[in-house]
């Protein structure tokens, strides 16, 4: 993995992603590419009077974040400087997820990094409705840092699954280099819909066939709201990081919000990494 595209919109949200990346590829040799995008809906009157007569409007908001960009790059470089780490910006005017696909595709992107802003009962703010449309429609793992979630060292990491045999296994290689970088514990969760007994199932082929070099505990839970499983084995097994692969829209809908509500509680407790077939 060298490859980081880290979108900002310079929010704490988004500075407490960034310093997540910091931590959690500690010693390790990436690329990060920092991206800021403006569209036209965020532009106000403030910034018309703002623009001198020979600048545009787009001109003159792109000028001030760009700066904003350079300014973060140096403090990042700076503070860093004995990482192997170096950091690019990026600033595009245009339709949030069609940059984040563009910067993806041409810088071979290998991982996105972005904040999250918790749940409110509102499903587009549950991760931020950039986020969502991430998820939904760029084909490059995203792993979601929670709002308020300090990193600590990743010592065990859990793996959600569901229909198993259907994963194609060069899906899951980045997470598979995390487990590497960090030799963490790791766990594997099954969710079955079709049963109502917690099993202890033995290797199957395809979990040995997608980590033969990681040894796992396996769990099965069933008949259990996705997100409930989820954030009880994440507290129960003490787990820092968490991977999915984002299934189809229904299921990724009850593992965010339920299968009986649209309402949410609470989001997701721990960083998650979302992962595509």
């Amino acid at each position: 993995m060298k490859n980081i595209l880290l979108p900002t919109d310079f929010s704490e949200n988004s500075m407490n992603a960034i310093d997540y990346a910091m931590h959690f590829f500690e010693n390790w040799e990436c690329n990060f590419y920092i991206l800021n995008v403006q569209k036209v809906s965020e532009y106000i009157s403030d910034d018309l009077v703002a623009g001198s007569q020979s600048d545009t409007i787009f001109e003159s908001i792109a000028t001030d974040n760009k700066k904003l960009i350079n300014q973060l790059v140096k403090k990042l470089s700076k503070q860093y400087k004995s990482q192997a780490y170096t950091f690019n910006g990026l600033f595009d005017y245009d339709d949030f997820v069609s940059a984040v696909d563009q910067a993806v595709k041409f810088h071979s992107i290998d991982l996105i990094i972005i904040g999250t802003n918790g749940a409110t009962g509102a499903k587009e703010v549950l991760f931020g409705s950039n986020t969502l449309q991430i998820l939904r429609n760029i084909n490059c793992p995203t792993l979601t840092i929670p709002h308020h979630y300090s990193y600590s060292s990743v010592k065990s990491v859990l793996f959600t699954t569901q229909h198993c045999d259907n994963i194609a296994y060069n899906g899951i290689e980045v997470f598979k280099e995390m487990l590497n970088i960090h030799q963490c514990e790791l766990n594997v969760l099954e969710l079955d819909e079709d049963t109502f007994e917690v099993l202890h199932k033995k290797d199957n082929d395809c979990l040995k066939a997608m980590f033969p070099d990681h040894p796992y505990t396996y769990y099965c839970l069933n008949t259990i709201p996705g997100l409930s499983a989820i954030n009880t084995a994440t507290q129960l097994l003490k787990v820092d990081l968490h991977a999915v692969f984002i299934e189809k829209e229904n299921f990724l809908e009850r593992l965010l919000f339920g299968s009986e509500t649209k309402q949410l509680a609470k989001g997701t407790l721990i960083p998650l990494l979302f992962l595509h077939r």
